[in-house]
């Protein structure tokens, strides 16, 4: 059962500002652990200026990339090799002639990957709020769903092309998102698939309260650390995502990485290993 429409409706506005100081960010924001919209915050950026799939296309160098597929939280890992144009010139064809594709690329460190890019948008006032940051860009077509999950770095996400649907949930809602036990790196997934969900094996996570929005070109959502989310694209879709985090809180990813990587955490028990 599909219960997508009945969150929405029992679901209550992110607060949406205009405007905003990296103090007040910090103070009203960050330290207080609450979302906020910052509406236009990336209007003027060159990447919402400049930015769609054409563009991308006359980049000058091509790329291989990883790609994941449908709702890649809540189910099975289905990972693909492509190279960039090639899935940028798939999304393409697809918007073009209303196709479907559930190819999705994500967290694709996109200033590695074309350096020249990398004064097309500004974090600065996030990252004066923050130790160590880790920009990654989202690209996806229509209809890409990431599934309810938390991230352990704070994340201001700006939407760049078309529209993007975010739904929240605090903290004190964790045993109502009914946490999976799979690791995940940076973050924790709900077992909790809302589009196809069962009220016999999550009988209590309706009892949960949610925020919901819909970002707009230029928009900037932050997100609390460890804040439940999901995020569904409302159109072919770039985003650019600014993880932040704290000396110690990248010192423990790294370990807890390391040590999944080496067999010795959860070895046989993840999202990340390729099926």
């Amino acid at each position: 059962m599909n219960i997508l429409d009945d969150i929405l409706v029992q679901s209550k506005p992110v607060e949406t500002i205009e405007s905003i100081s990296y103090k007040s960010l910090k103070s009203n924001y960050i330290d207080k652990k609450k979302p906020v919209v910052i509406k236009g915050f990336a209007k003027n950026w060159g990447a919402t200026k400049k930015w769609n799939l054409d563009y991308l296309l006359d980049l000058d160098e091509d790329k291989d990339i990883t790609l994941l597929s449908g709702n890649f939280i809540q189910e099975d890992n289905r990972y693909k090799e492509s190279t960039f144009r090639d899935y940028i010139l798939k999304l393409k064809e697809a918007e073009a002639n209303q196709q479907t594709v559930k190819d999705y690329l994500t967290t694709l460190d996109i200033f590695n990957y074309f350096p020249h890019l990398n004064g097309d948008t500004d974090f600065s006032i996030f990252e004066k709020c923050t130790a160590v940051n880790d920009v990654t860009a989202w690209i996806g077509p229509k209809g890409t769903i990431s599934g309810f999950h938390n991230d352990t770095g704070k994340n201001l996400y700006a939407q760049i092309k078309g529209k993007k649907m975010f739904i929240l949930a605090s903290t004190k809602y964790n045993q109502h998102l009914y946490p999976s036990d799979k690791y995940i790196n940076g973050a924790v997934a709900s077992q909790v698939d809302i589009n196809n969900f069962s009220s016999e094996k999550f009988p209590n996570f309706m009892e949960a309260e949610f925020n919901s929005v819909v970002l707009e070109p230029g928009d900037a959502l932050y997100v609390p650390s460890m804040w439940w989310h999901y995020v569904q694209s409302l159109d072919t879709s770039i985003s650019i995502s600014n993880f932040g985090y704290s000396q110690l809180e990248l010192f423990s990813l790294r370990v807890i990485n390391f040590l999944h990587r080496r067999g010795f955490y959860k070895s046989k028990n993840c999202f990340c290993c390729k099926k």
